[in-house]
């Protein structure tokens, strides 16, 4: 098998850019009103702060969805060794398929049981991917790590 990357969707990505964009626009608008009203010391310092936080959120959302758009961040790596999810918190680790032993799922989340008694939870909404296709492939390359074959006789081309 081939390696498969599994990002975010690109309405997701491209959202990021329109609503940090569209932030940081606000806030330019606000900043300029600010300044033609020129209130009084505290108050105009207090809004500039506030301002200023404002424009560090928005360009934090629009630099991650930038990097979304660009393949970065959350993301799922399966390739015939293992996987990498970076679906949720913290940073994504690489886990062989040596260490699988059941993947289910349930809703939106894909729940891979390794052994020690860990687990690595995949959040497809933060993916392309619909929970029971990820989830029968996962089960399929796991299958092929471990040499099964279909009962049915008929095996995959290679």
């Amino acid at each position: 098998m081939t390696r498969t990357v599994y990002g975010p969707p690109t309405q997701l990505a491209v959202r990021g850019i329109g609503v940090g964009a569209a932030g940081l626009g606000l806030v330019t608008i606000a900043l300029t009103i600010v300044l033609a009203a020129d209130p009084a010391g505290w108050l105009r310092g207090t809004l500039l702060v506030l301002l200023a936080l404002a424009a560090v959120v928005s360009l934090v959302i629009l630099l991650v969805g930038v990097l979304r758009v660009f393949g970065r961040g959350t993301r799922l790596v399966l390739d015939d060794d293992g996987f990498v999810n970076a679906t949720g918190f913290g940073v994504g680790r690489r886990v062989p398929w040596r260490d699988v032993r059941k993947v289910q799922t349930d809703g939106a989340i894909v729940s891979v049981d390794l052994s020690g008694g860990r687990q690595s939870l995949i959040r497809t909404t933060s993916i392309d991917v619909e929970p029971r296709v990820l989830a029968r492939e996962l089960r399929g390359r796991l299958n092929q790590d471990r040499g099964y074959r279909p009962l049915s006789g008929q095996d995959e081309a290679r």
